[in-house]
């Protein structure tokens, strides 16, 4: 090998000794190994970033999935929407939430009925969810299914 390209190759000056020169390899394969385990621990950050990032994305997702549910729900319970929209506006406020809350918050109730209804010669039906919803509507901040559960308890004839 020749010791001018070898001394050259490692930046040394060319009055550079044997010893300067072993000195200089040891350096440069222990700045190698540092750097390979720098690299190392980069690559192991960044996989723990990227599985962080990925768990957010979930919880992101979930969060979202929570808050149109309790929209829907909510928009059921006040009767500006059916239980048979729920679906339609479900995949309306995926799509856009921005746009579908807006159009859900002014959702006109739907038309309104009376919970117990007679038809002469018969005996008087009960709407369980009617009732439910007048429940609500008389105790706000009562949940839907807490209005139905006493509900229930009050009409233990219909099934």
């Amino acid at each position: 090998m020749d010791r001018a390209k070898l001394i050259q190759a490692l930046g040394l000056p060319e009055t550079a000794t044997d010893e300067d020169i072993f000195a200089a390899i040891e350096k440069n394969k222990a700045a190698a190994a540092d750097a390979a385990t720098k690299q190392a621990a980069a690559e192991a950050e960044k996989g723990q970033a990227e599985k962080d990032r990925d768990e957010a994305k979930t919880e992101l997702a979930n969060e979202r999935a929570a808050h149109r549910a309790l929209l829907l729900d909510q928009a059921i319970a006040e009767g500006r929407i059916s239980v048979a929209g729920r679906a339609a506006w479900d995949k309306r406020l995926t799509d856009d939430f921005a746009a579908g809350k807006v159009a859900l918050a002014n959702e006109k109730p739907l038309k309104t009925e009376t919970a117990v209804t007679t038809t002469p010669g018969k005996q008087a039906s009960v709407d369980l969810v009617a009732l439910a919803n007048e429940r609500m509507a008389k105790h706000p901040g009562m949940t839907y299914p807490a209005a139905f559960a006493q509900v229930m308890k009050e009409h233990p004839e219909v099934k």
